[in-house]
């Protein structure tokens, strides 16, 4: 039998509609994403649409049918056990915790990155000094941390700031297109037409830009209404990401960016429209402090709602049970995040030390949506088995999502363009995949057998 997942009376529901919404934009709006993909061009807008359709939309019809009828707290890892038993929830729980360990430290190497566009040559150097590197992003990242300690109803104005940023970064590149287009700008020349197995390396960091949907149904016991709100998030959040990124693609398309930073190209993308004027340079610092702001609220967002899943893991006794505690005072898992953001930490120091900012970036991120993407094969596949709606639109949806997501996984392994050590990117990227799972099921194996005596 099938034990069903629960969590303790002692979590604060903190999350109103509004908060949800804003988590959602927060989490999956990630402009940085649109320089990674525009080596592919014009036809890179049709891949975006692809994604949207091929794997945002059962992913997100997936979370909310399965938020209506089974709200749990952990989210995916609840579904998963619910649907399929202990051993795929671990794996599926834990492939969604840990593969935070190597995004979230992406958004705060980002920020650094991000940053060394405030002074121009005064701070370029920033992204090469490793110390600073490490410093910097540990910092925000253990702000971010405290924050969500003390209390998710202190924590999650961080992000819902950080979503007013996003939002700010897509209006600021939007602007720039029509500004150009208004004034007739020439427009930089396009770098040639990528070949087939450099252009499909690029699909996974699409489909990973679109992850993050099932933030909101982590911490469903910290939502008011969560059958009611977690789904009508999804709606408002997931259309607003879909049509965000689809413009902005666009308009950097447009303007063109020459060898764009897979950081922070599109706000290159907005400078090289600015710049020309030569009266608008207050207007770009306020542009890259609006995305600094939206970076803060996207590591909040990824450090906070993740760790409610080894939370519950640590209430089905996979974990130490220290895991499942909730601070007497704030009622936050404050032990989950304080791991997490730890392990976080560590793995900015390793990935850091020894090569270039923008090769750290992409090999943690590779590695990180290897592991998304197993986590989501499972909801898709526990949506299948407790879903209500047996009907032929859901079986062809979680089909069509299954598939997008295979193909993700495998590309994962192909090194993008932007990549300078094709080496050690390999190396980074397989290690890092091979490493924390194998650490997992020492854990489930150890602690099975420690129930089994």
């Amino acid at each position: 039998m099938v034990a069903t997942t629960f969590s303790p009376p002692k979590l604060k529901r903190a999350l109103r509609l509004r908060d949800l919404i804003l988590l959602n934009i927060v989490a999956v709006y990630t402009p940085s994403t649109l320089a990674q993909s525009l080596p592919l061009g014009w036809i890179g807008l049709a891949v975006w649409a692809a994604a949207i359709a091929g794997f945002l939309l059962p992913y997100a019809t997936a979370i909310s049918e399965l938020s209506i009828n089974h709200p749990r707290e952990g989210g995916v890892y609840a579904w998963t056990r619910m649907a399929l038993g202990d051993f795929h929830g671990f794996v599926c729980g834990w492939c969604y915790w840990v593969n935070t360990f190597l995004y979230v430290p992406t958004v705060f190497l980002a920020m650094v990155g991000v940053a060394t566009l405030l002074g121009g040559e005064r701070t370029a150097w920033l992204d090469q000094n490793p110390v600073v590197v490490t410093v910097v992003a540990g910092l925000a990242l253990w702000l971010s941390a405290a924050l969500h300690i003390f209390g998710l109803g202190q924590g999650k104005w961080l992000q819902n700031v950080g979503a007013f940023g996003r939002l700010g970064a897509a209006v600021a590149i939007l602007a720039a297109a029509i500004w150009k287009l208004a004034n007739g700008q020439p427009t930089a020349s396009n770098s040639e037409a990528l070949a087939f197995w450099p252009s499909l390396a690029l699909w996974p960091f699409v489909m990973n830009a679109l992850v993050g949907l099932d933030l909101g149904s982590a911490m469903s016991d910290e939502a008011e209404a969560p059958q009611q709100e977690i789904s009508r998030s999804l709606k408002v959040g997931g259309t607003a990401v879909a049509v965000c990124y689809l413009l902005t693609f666009a308009a950097v398309a447009f303007i063109g960016v020459n060898n764009p930073s897979p950081i922070f190209g599109h706000l290159q993308a907005v400078n090289a429209v600015i710049s020309p004027t030569g009266k608008l340079a207050w207007l770009a610092g306020l542009v890259v402090l609006v995305e600094l702001i939206g970076l803060l609220g996207s590591g909040a967002a990824w450090l906070a709602a993740p760790a409610r899943v080894p939370f519950a893991i640590g209430i089905d006794r996979y974990l130490p049970k220290s895991f499942a505690a909730v601070h007497p005072r704030y009622g936050t898992p404050y032990v989950a995040l304080l791991a997490q953001a730890s392990i976080a930490t560590v793995l900015i120091f390793i990935n850091t030390w020894g090569t270039t900012l923008k090769d750290a970036y992409i090999a943690l991120l590779g590695g990180s949506i290897v592991l998304v993407m197993v986590t989501y094969v499972y909801l898709l596949l526990a949506w299948r088995r407790l879903s209500v709606n047996k009907s032929v639109s859901r079986n062809l949806l979680s089909v069509v999502g299954l598939a997008a997501i295979v193909i993700a996984t495998a590309a994962c392994f192909i090194p993008p363009p932007t990549v300078e050590n094709v080496l050690k990117f390999e190396a980074s990227l397989i290690g890092s995949v091979l490493l924390l799972l194998g650490c997992g099921m020492a854990i489930y194996l150890s602690y099975t057998r420690r129930a089994k005596a």
